[in-house]
């Protein structure tokens, strides 16, 4: 085998443990405490899951159509991942960030699937506007 390449794939495991997004490594938890490890494992699997949601449903070729279609399971996962910070965190200021995620992203989610029901259904694109958001966003809601 080729040197450079032996010493790539040797790498790569490594590589792939310091990546934000990978899955847990082997014993890369083993200094944790039991109740962190069940953390590390429910966010990774939240993650994964979310990621392939994102994925399913494929492309069809209409943007606004894709990104909302993608960002229904993005905030999903969003608000899964707050739900394990509110379940496992101490900390009373990210717990409330926590629950002001799930409050705003619940809402968001809403919005999302009702103007992609409008759009797969081929409507008026702006019939009343796109649903409210409730204000989410900081500004009054239309």
């Amino acid at each position: 085998m080729d040197p450079a390449k032996s010493s790539r794939a040797a790498a790569a495991p490594e590589a792939a443990a310091d990546h934000p997004h990978a899955p847990a490594a082997e014993g890369r938890e083993a200094g944790f405490s039991p109740g962190f490890r069940g953390f590390a494992r429910d966010m990774d699997a939240g993650m994964e899951r979310m990621m392939e949601e994102m994925h399913a449903p494929g492309y069809t070729g209409n943007a606004d159509v894709d990104f909302l279609a993608m960002m229904i399971p993005h905030h999903e996962g969003a608000v899964e991942m707050a739900r394990l910070a509110l379940v496992h965190g101490r900390d009373p200021l990210t717990r409330q960030l926590a629950e002001e995620i799930i409050a705003s992203q619940t809402v968001e989610i809403a919005a999302m699937r009702q103007r992609l029901a409008i759009l797969r259904r081929g409507e008026d694109p702006a019939p009343g506007g796109f649903p409210s958001l409730g204000g989410t966003r900081g500004g009054a809601s239309r």
